[in-house]
C-alpha cells in the first residue's frame, strides 16, 4: 500500500480538532496526538493510496515529483473522504462524496490516457485543451498596405 500523504499535510487541509474528532469514536475533546486517533487517520491514508493505486500503478510513474504533487492532494482527499464516512453511513450525506467521484474520475481518465498527471510541462495536461507556440508573422506591413 504506497501513502502519497501525511497526517501533517491533513492538518495543513482540515482543523487538528475536526481531523481528530472524525478518527475518535469515544473522547468527548478528541485529541489528535492519540495513537489510536493517528491510527485510524493512517488507516484512511492507506486506504485512500490504494484506491490510487488501484487506478494508476502500471500507468503513470508515480515516483515522478510532478506527478507525487498531483498524488499528495488526491490522496489527502480520499483520506479525508474516507474519514468523513466513518460519520456518514449514508454516503449521499458525505460532504466529500462529490469530491470522491471526481478525483475517482479523473484518475480514470488518467489511466485511460485521457488525462496527464504531471508529465511534460509543455503539453496539455487535459484532451481538449490547446497551447500555443510563438511562429514568424504572415502578415507584415507590406502585406497588409491598403487595408
Amino acid at each position: 500500500m504506497a501513502v502519497y500523504t501525511s497526517i501533517e499535510d491533513l492538518e495543513k487541509r482540515l482543523d487538528p480538532q475536526v481531523l481528530a474528532g472524525l478518527a475518535d469514536d469515544v473522547n468527548p475533546l478528541p485529541d489528535i496526538d492519540d495513537a489510536l486517533t493517528r491510527d485510524i487517520i493512517q488507516q484512511a491514508i492507506g486506504d485512500g493510496g490504494s484506491l490510487v493505486d488501484s487506478y494508476l500503478m502500471g500507468r503513470v510513474d508515480l515516483a515522478d515529483p510532478l506527478v507525487m504533487a498531483g498524488l499528495e492532494r488526491i490522496n489527502a482527499t480520499l483520506a479525508l473522504y474516507f474519514l468523513y464516512r466513518r460519520r456518514y453511513v449514508d454516503d449521499s450525506l458525505n460532504p466529500l462524496s462529490a469530491s470522491r467521484e471526481a478525483v475517482e474520475s479523473f484518475m480514470a481518465e488518467v489511466a485511460n490516457g485521457n488525462a496527464r498527471l504531471g508529465g511534460d510541462p509543455g503539453q496539455p495536461l487535459m484532451a481538449g485543451w490547446s497551447s500555443t507556440q510563438d511562429s514568424e508573422s504572415v502578415f507584415d506591413e507590406r502585406k497588409l498596405s491598403g487595408f
